[in-house]
């Protein structure tokens, strides 16, 4: 949770996430608005960088030790997380609370699946479906009609 605040406080309310939307959003209007656009990127990839060894710590000492293949389970889920989320994947916009409602919606799609039987075959095919569904959805959307 406490991470989750910092993020939506780094993104929403500073400079920086400010920064890092225009750049999502244009790099040529970035450039020309003199946003710093190496520096920004590099800070963001290292941020990222940093909260993944982070959860791949969290991961291995939940499991009780490390193997070279033990997140690719969690690939496709979370590429599902962020599109559900409406978390622009070509960059741009973020929203941290829809981040939270699609990991929740998530579980439960796959903590049913598993009550149900279900193999890690059905499990991949329905997150891909989801995902499909849900850029289906919101390309039929106009962002700016209201």
């Amino acid at each position: 949770m406490i991470l989750s605040v910092l993020a939506f406080i780094l993104l929403q309310k500073t400079v920086y996430g400010r920064w890092i939307a225009t750049i999502g959003q244009s790099i040529r209007a970035a450039r020309m608005a003199g946003i710093p656009i190496d520096g920004t990127r590099f800070v963001t990839y290292v941020i990222c960088s940093v909260l993944a060894a982070v959860c791949g710590y969290l991961l291995a000492s939940f499991s009780g030790g490390a193997a070279l293949n033990m997140g690719s389970e969690y690939l496709l889920m979370s590429i599902a997380v962020v599109v559900i989320g409406g978390t622009a994947v070509a960059g741009g916009n973020s929203n941290v609370a829809g981040i939270w409602g699609a990991s929740l919606f998530m579980f439960l799609v796959v903590s049913m699946l598993n009550t149900y039987g279900a193999g890690a075959g059905i499990r991949l095919i329905m997150t891909g479906l989801i995902i499909i569904a849900v850029i289906v959805v919101a390309g039929g959307r106009n962002p700016n009609q209201r």
